[in-house]
């Protein structure tokens, strides 16, 4: 059975979460404890696995409380391709070249550039630690206490930067990132993630490369304030603005 998204019309539009609880009341299978995460993650795709009649649905309802959307076939929207890591980025006239970690290097013509995301984004990571705890034992001659190490796990919130580029030809993804154990190069220049106005820097570089409905709304934000909560929003993101470029081209 197919199975359909709603898609935000303009990734301007917001809405409340008080809001998005009430019209997702017209769609059983859109819990309102998922609006929390809904509203958070909003960047161009708003749901996903809807059948057609509850997509109509919430469509209606998220227009009685002001926010337009488009019904889409989950089929018709883009998935990304996996990506190919590089650490190095240098612009040449009608070239980017990249190098990976291994000093690989390759140009790919600017003409084959399909589109460019990036920005900074929050993820969502399990990290294990060990701890010394107590082991009680019993026996006939009483109880003993001895130190063991435990194993706990935990989640945190990893700050991240990452920049995305999109070919129309093998290999489709090329990605660079940056975090508080890895760095990359742009253009000669080592960028770290402490380095904030390099990286800024460099994302207004980028942006001049192709038209503005080819560069990724993170790349034009002037600030680190408004990251990416998860890496679910950045991916979505992309996928909605392939879905505008497909439905023009």
């Amino acid at each position: 059975m197919s199975t359909f998204s709603l898609l935000q019309v303009s990734l301007d539009q917001t809405i409340d979460r008080e809001s998005l609880e009430e019209a997702s009341d017209a769609a059983p299978s859109v819990a309102r404890a998922d609006c929390a995460g809904m509203q958070r993650d909003l960047f161009g795709i708003v749901v996903s696995g809807l059948s057609f009649e509850e997509a109509t649905a919430f469509q209606a309802a998220l227009k009685l409380q002001g926010f337009a959307t488009d019904v889409v076939a989950d089929s018709e929207i883009p998935v990304l391709h996996e990506a190919f890591t590089i650490q190095r980025i240098d612009l040449a006239k009608d070239a980017l070249i990249f190098t990976d970690t291994i000093g690989r290097e390759q140009s790919r013509p600017l003409e084959e550039l399909v589109f460019i995301a990036g920005g900074f984004l929050t993820q969502r990571k399990s990290k294990t630690e060990w701890k010394m705890g107590v082991r009680h034992i019993s026996s006939s001659n009483g109880s003993l206490d001895i130190p063991t190490p435990e194993r706990q796990h935990k989640e945190e919130n990893v700050p991240e930067f990452r920049l995305d580029f999109f070919f129309s030809s093998s290999p489709n993804r090329l990605r660079a990132s940056v975090s508080a154990d890895s760095m990359m190069f742009f253009r000669g220049r080592p960028l770290r993630l402490r380095d904030t106005a390099l990286l800024l820097g460099a994302m207004m570089d980028l942006q001049e490369i192709l038209p503005p409905d080819r560069v990724g709304a993170g790349l034009k934000r002037s600030d680190t304030k408004n990251a990416y909560p998860s890496l679910r929003s950045y991916e979505e993101e992309i996928r909605w603005h392939f879905h505008r470029l497909k439905s023009r081209a």
